[in-house]
């Protein structure tokens, strides 16, 4: 039996979750594990600790924040073909639908990571979620899009106007992340969570966005007997060594690229600049292997000659699941 922490983040204010891109007219609907963790380090740096960041981001993992409503809490389905389907249904227009989920609540998410195949009800699907029978998923969230003008420092230049979407939850709705923690580094990340909390996450935090509470909740995973792979619920960034060993000719994967600006750093100054890319495998991920995913923890920092110029760590050790697929 795996058990870890359930982090639950509810009663968000609306938020917006940047793309990395320069656009605002997009909201990401979930938040990746390296913006987490990189959000708890800015704000424990705010608070003086700003020299052993890695050290702290080494000293627990974190899942990416998915979506949950009411009792339903979702999990990232498996990338690759599962054995799912609709009854009475055999239509093209349901296995597009199919190939549109992206998350699976966590009792039928449970079955299909051991192999298990699904016959569901077409009310189970509702956008790029799979829900439970019975249960509707309706109004999880919601987006609204905002026009605004971006005002240059010249008074004799027109504004330039663009596109904000927010993404409102619903009272009952939110995100969660598991986090492999214990001890008194569990407290330390919930310390700081509250904190995170309070302040907010993502853009336009300075008008009360990105605002929430926080509650926690065990998560457990029951042993799985003679798992065939490793599947991802963080972004993974391997080691060299690593790279050989995972059998990419025979893993589903997905690669997200990953960057933007150092919003979070403790200088102001900064803050304009744009971090290093790179690349991460996505959640939902698994690779044809059954030994342990380490990662590792990458600093960003552009090439930037200031004094003040600072590490921009990004953590990409993954928590890790075993996973029944067939990888022929």
């Amino acid at each position: 039996m795996r058990t870890y922490t359930k982090i639950i983040l509810s009663e968000f204010s609306p938020v917006h979750f940047g793309t990395g891109k320069e656009n605002y007219d997009f909201s990401a609907g979930f938040l990746h594990s390296d913006t987490l963790t990189s959000a708890l380090a800015a704000v424990r740096a705010q608070f003086g600790h700003v020299q052993d960041v890695k050290t702290f981001l080494s000293s627990f993992r974190l899942t990416s924040a998915f979506p949950y409503h009411g009792s339903q809490y979702f999990l990232p389905k498996p990338i690759g073909n599962l054995d799912v389907a609709i009854e009475n249904q055999d239509g093209e227009f349901y296995k597009k639908q199919l190939k549109k989920i992206r998350f699976v609540e966590e009792s039928l998410w449970k079955r299909l990571i051991r192999g298990e195949s699904l016959v569901i009800h077409p009310s189970q699907l509702n956008g790029n979620v799979l829900s439970t029978l019975g249960q509707s998923t309706a109004g999880m969230q919601k987006s609204a899009v905002q026009q605004r003008v971006r005002l240059s420092n010249d008074v004799s230049e027109d504004g330039d106007p663009f596109f904000f979407d927010w993404t409102f939850f619903n009272k009952n709705s939110g995100l969660y992340c598991l986090t492999d923690a214990t001890g008194a580094v569990l407290e330390e990340v919930l310390k700081w969570f509250e904190v995170l909390g309070e302040s907010g996450i993502g853009t336009d935090k300075n008008v009360g966005g990105g605002t929430f509470n926080t509650s926690i909740a065990p998560f457990e995973l029951a042993h799985m007997e003679n798992p065939t792979g490793q599947m991802l619920l963080s972004l993974y960034i391997p080691t060299l060594e690593e790279v050989s060993q995972l059998k990419l000719g025979n893993a589903c994967y997905e690669l997200v690229k990953r960057g933007g600006f150092m919003a979070g750093s403790s200088v102001e100054k900064l803050r304009h600049l744009r971090k290093k890319n790179i690349y991460a495998f996505g959640v939902g991920s698994h690779f044809p292997v059954t030994t342990s995913l380490e990662g590792q923890i990458v600093d960003l920092a552009p090439e930037w000659n200031d004094v003040e110029m600072h590490p921009v760590w990004r953590s990409g050790q993954p928590i890790t699941i075993p996973i029944k697929f067939s990888y022929e």
